[in-house]
């Protein structure tokens, strides 16, 4: 059975994170075989090492803290890549906790499957459910009817797959699915999309991606990430993404980037019929903005949006805010 390394990267979410500890060390099955945690500190603060020295202290399984810097999160995952010792590597976002049977469900898909990147599914857990919107629903909902082992795609998704792949909630094999000591491109740290840049660039290479419908896992989603004005910024940092990761592992980057650019264009043109179309529904603005947003955002691709340090100072901001 292969030794399994779990990477959590974590920035500045102390309580986030001992609550996605807590989920992973409640598996049944802990002392079966290799299992290891590797907690990536990517604040100056240094905020995660409290609370992973303090479950370190009673764990079944090693625990280990890892600091990463600069704040980036390609820079984090690479850390934890290296730190990692498992054979198959398991990346687990901080604000996220692993449902009952996620362990059972990966060893044996790791034992009885060809694929060399595994995906289960995602559950929000909102912190105001009233807030919610269908495009918040849509962008932090992992789920399909997919039986066990169905093959996914990073580009080019075909209509059965109604996701985007990430490395939220996701397994590597490592010979095959982790090249090189730092797989992940810092290019992209600031911004998101590194995990996308990665799968594209595997798919390229011929590797296999694959569902674990009982590896399950939810994600705690904060008001404000239901609201408009981040829906907005999220989307055009993701059509950014998406355009960057396509391009830069392209074949023939001039010819799909010139391709891509013609189609966004074209997108672009076609958005005063998208807006007839969505004054037939409640908050047409905010629909018809949060889709413009992906559109444009793949027609300024080369200088990628900051969206993980923008969303930083605003929560400084709103901290600050709310003192007395």
């Amino acid at each position: 059975m292969a030794r399994l390394s779990i990477v959590i990267c974590t920035y500045e979410r102390p309580l986030l994170l001992a609550a996605a500890l807590r989920s992973i060390l409640s598996q049944d099955g802990l002392d079966a075989a290799g299992l290891e945690i590797v907690v990536v500190d990517n604040s100056d603060s240094g905020s995660a090492r409290a609370v992973v020295e303090g479950w370190a202290a009673n764990a079944s399984i090693p625990i280990a803290y890892v600091p990463a810097h600069p704040a980036n999160i390609s820079v984090a995952r690479n850390a934890g890549c290296r730190a990692a010792r498992g054979e198959a590597v398991a990346f687990l976002d901080d604000d996220q906790e692993l449902a009952p049977g996620w362990l059972a469900a990966v060893r044996d898909g790791l034992a009885r499957l060809p694929h060399d990147v595994f995906f289960g599914p995602i559950a929000p857990r909102y912190e105001d459910p009233g807030a919610v919107t269908p495009p918040a629903q849509a962008l932090f909902t992992r789920a399909g009817d997919l039986p066990t082992g169905h093959d996914l795609v990073a580009f080019d998704r075909p209509s059965g797959q109604p996701f985007v792949l990430s490395t939220a909630n996701s397994v590597f094999r490592r010979a095959t699915a982790l090249p090189g000591a730092d797989p992940f491109d810092p290019h992209f740290g600031l911004c998101g999309g590194e995990d996308l840049h990665l799968l594209c660039r595997l798919q390229r290479a011929g590797r296999r991606f694959g569902w674990l419908p009982k590896a399950g896992a939810s994600d705690f989603v904060p008001r404000h990430r239901c609201g408009a004005p981040y829906l907005v910024r999220r989307h055009f940092a993701g059509g950014q993404a998406y355009a960057a990761a396509l391009i830069r592992t392209s074949p023939k980057p001039a010819r799909d980037g010139a391709a891509l650019t013609l189609k966004a264009a074209l997108q672009v043109l076609l958005l005063p019929v998208l807006a007839l179309g969505c004054l037939r529904r409640p908050a047409p603005g905010r629909s018809l903005a949060i889709r413009a947003a992906g559109i444009v955002g793949k027609l300024f691709w080369r200088r990628l949006y900051p969206l993980y340090r923008a969303e930083d100072r605003a929560r400084q901001v709103a901290r600050a805010g709310a003192r007395p």
